[in-house]
């Protein structure tokens, strides 16, 4: 028995599936900006340089030399390896975006940081070592800010340097202005984890540990943020933020070598965290009128 559609319904069918795409496109999945150690090259991220992958780099010695070993991942940060500069690269720019970047200081000074754009995009800034200013976790903060078909996209990379050496003694052990990162109230939007290191200036997060991640906007815990955890092999756990800006994920390590002889119990292993934000927001930016607002911040870890 065949059943006919009606002219109205077909109207109503194709109604709604034009106000499902338009509601698609207007929420779509904004690309996130993110900081690396190291320039970003690879098939994903790269037009120019198409199916290219990242580089292995040498696994390096406790006298920090290459040791002749190749290593799969790039190189990581140390807490315990100071830097009289620091460099990160970002992944891209958009050319029309106004971008300025932030470095908060243990000691609650800003500091901005010099930017280069072009090919591998990057910012630096002095570290000095010794006790001072930048002995603790040191905030690095990239903002771009443009308009798109009526929608002002803030995009946001975040990286926390701990600028340490015992050798320089524990003058700030325990002290937590210096060994938990603060939030800089001026920022669109922010991802704020709690114990990351131990008060010692040791990084401390481990497989099975739950995070608690607090997304703030202009300083103010955030309610219906979308916060995502990715693994180092891409699995992803999303949740949303509660009334009091604050989410907690689980963090599974999924390391798995070829050969068990190959497993390192030490090696450190990389996440992102990610939140966003849409927002029925109105206003200019740049002599451009906006309906709304969408914000997308990243903060890589280990």
């Amino acid at each position: 028995m065949k059943r006919h559609i009606s002219p109205c319904c077909l109207a109503l069918a194709a109604a709604l599936i034009l106000t499902m795409s338009s509601s698609s496109a207007l929420a779509t999945v904004i690309a996130p900006l993110r900081l690396s150690p190291a320039p970003v090259l690879n098939a994903e991220d790269c037009e120019e340089h198409p199916g290219q992958p990242v580089k292995a780099s040498a696994k390096r010695g406790r006298n920090g030399k290459p040791s002749g070993k190749p290593d799969q991942q790039p190189a990581l940060e140390s807490e315990h390896r100071p830097q009289p500069v620091r460099t990160y690269y970002f992944n891209e720019h958009r050319r029309l975006a106004e971008i300025e970047a932030f470095v908060r200081r243990p000691d609650g000074t800003i500091t901005q940081p010099t930017l280069q754009l072009g090919v591998n995009p990057k910012l630096s800034f002095p570290t000095p070592f010794g006790e001072g200013p930048g002995h603790g976790a040191n905030n690095v903060y990239l903002l771009e800010q443009g308009v798109e078909d009526q929608i002002l996209v803030v995009r946001i990379a975040q990286w926390i340097t701990m600028h340490h050496s015992c050798g320089w003694g524990h003058e700030h052990k325990f002290n937590p202005e210096r060994t938990t990162p603060q939030a800089l109230n001026t920022l669109p939007l922010e991802i704020v984890i709690d114990d990351l290191w131990d008060p010692n200036f040791h990084a401390k997060v481990t497989t099975g540990q739950e995070l608690t991640i607090t997304v703030l906007n202009y300083g103010k815990p955030l309610s219906g943020a979308k916060v995502q955890v990715q693994s180092e092999q891409k699995w992803v756990k999303e949740v949303i933020t509660g009334k009091d800006g604050t989410a907690t994920l689980q963090l599974i390590r999924d390391y798995y070598p070829t050969k068990w002889s190959d497993f390192h119990r030490s090696r450190r292993g990389e996440f992102l965290v990610t939140a966003s934000y849409e927002a029925a927001e109105q206003g200019m930016f740049r002599d451009h009128k906006y309906q709304r607002v969408q914000y997308l911040t990243t903060l890589p870890w280990q």
